[in-house]
């Protein structure tokens, strides 16, 4: 019998992973039947299907080790191993009745993108900043967004809530991911309940080409369960608050030779609740620092890749609400405020900019910010509440 140094994670493990599992994830990996590593397990996963053990083996904290697992079609249990078979000398075929298939994590290379100039969508989502917390006197200096922002675009109020919901997250991502209010995607407060009745973002893409691959990291609940793409290819729960997982998690993806089509990075930290969502707060412009220098290495890690200038990345930063004092959920003008940030060709200037400059002219919505310039900068038609940008648009 094979060993496991780690307790089995039996029902919370079953739960965790069972919403967010898909098959795409196996895509990731290379199968040998009726084999396994014998021994140099890591962790024991139960009642849990390959898909399942996948995503696991994937996702963080996991995929700073994981490299392969042995699935007990039996049992219907994983162990996920940081060794490979070429690691120990081979794998064992002899279990009897051949309970094992062997599963090798294919370093490096992922599903090739189908869309068309090789387009890609990075969606940063902040929550709980206030559009006006950045680029102004006496704000924090953040140079990552910066770097964004000066080759790209800006709006710096983009407003959340109005008359058709409350400024809390549930509601605010999304309309972000669908482009309507809450009176039409159903979402109303932040009950993990409430699924999405509009069609999230990410899913439209895959509806137009079937092989792209989706991805999401986030530590909240419902980022990652119900409002979350429902045919997300990766989806990766970090730790409460730990956006350093979260940036692992994307950093993982964009070493890839051919990275997921779209991807949510999700990053919680900036909202406080106390002691205050003013821009000039020490404390909230500490915790927008930190986020900026998390967003940094994400942004390292992609214009590193090796075919970056053949790529063609649109990077969207924006938030679900603002906040005033140590709270959130009403109407005031700083619970409103959130922004928008634009750029598809970071540090890749052969690309035609897609909008560059000031936005905030034009009054923008949270239903306009990011779905309809998503869909606009791939090419697919807008069926969305919102509307783009005057000024955006290739």
């Amino acid at each position: 019998m094979k060993s496991s140094i780690r307790a089995s994670l039996a029902g919370l493990l079953f739960a965790a992973l069972a919403g967010h599992a898909s098959a795409a994830s196996l895509d990731a990996f290379a199968a040998t039947p009726n084999a396994a590593i014998s021994g140099n397990n890591i962790e024991n996963l139960t009642q849990s299907t390959p898909e399942m053990c996948a995503s696991a083996c994937l996702g963080a904290p996991r995929g700073a080790w994981c490299v392969s697992f042995d699935y007990n079609k039996t049992a219907q249990r994983c162990d996920l191993s940081d060794k490979r078979a070429s690691d120990i000398g081979g794998l064992k075929t002899d279990y009897v009745g051949n309970p094992y298939d062997h599963y090798s994590l294919i370093a490096g290379e992922g599903v090739p993108n189908p869309v068309p100039g090789n387009k890609h969508i990075l969606l940063i989502g902040i929550d709980g900043l206030r559009g006006d917390a950045i680029q102004c006197a006496g704000c924090v200096q953040t140079p990552a967004m910066s770097a964004l922002i000066a080759g790209g675009a800006f709006h710096g109020n983009v407003l959340a809530g109005g008359t058709k919901q409350a400024t809390v997250s549930g509601p605010g991502w999304s309309s972000v991911f669908t482009g309507f209010w809450a009176d039409k995607h159903g979402v109303t407060s932040n009950t993990t309940t409430l699924p999405l009745k509009k069609t999230h973002v990410f899913d439209q893409i895959k509806a137009a080409w079937p092989t792209a691959t989706t991805a999401v990291v986030g530590d909240w609940f419902n980022i990652t369960h119900n409002l979350r793409p429902a045919l997300a290819d990766f989806v990766v729960a970090n730790a409460a608050k730990n956006s350093q997982q979260a940036t692992d998690a994307v950093k993982g993806w964009l070493s890839w030779k051919h990275p997921p089509t779209a991807i949510f990075y999700y990053l919680h930290n900036v909202d406080v609740h106390a002691p205050s969502y003013d821009p000039l707060n020490a404390y909230y412009q500490g915790k927008i620092a930190g986020e900026d220098q998390q967003i940094q290495q994400v942004l390292t890690a992609l214009t590193s890749r090796p075919n970056y200038a053949n790529e063609e990345w649109l990077i969207v930063v924006t938030s679900d609400h603002g906040g005033t004092g140590s709270g959130h959920g009403g109407q005031t003008a700083g619970e409103r405020s959130t922004l928008l940030i634009l750029n598809n060709n970071h540090q890749n200037p052969l690309k035609p900019s897609y909008c560059v400059g000031s936005l905030g002219g034009t009054v923008l919505t949270q239903v306009d910010g990011t779905t309809p310039h998503i869909l606009d900068f791939l090419g697919l038609p807008n069926t969305t509440e919102g509307q783009k940008h005057p000024a955006c648009g290739n």
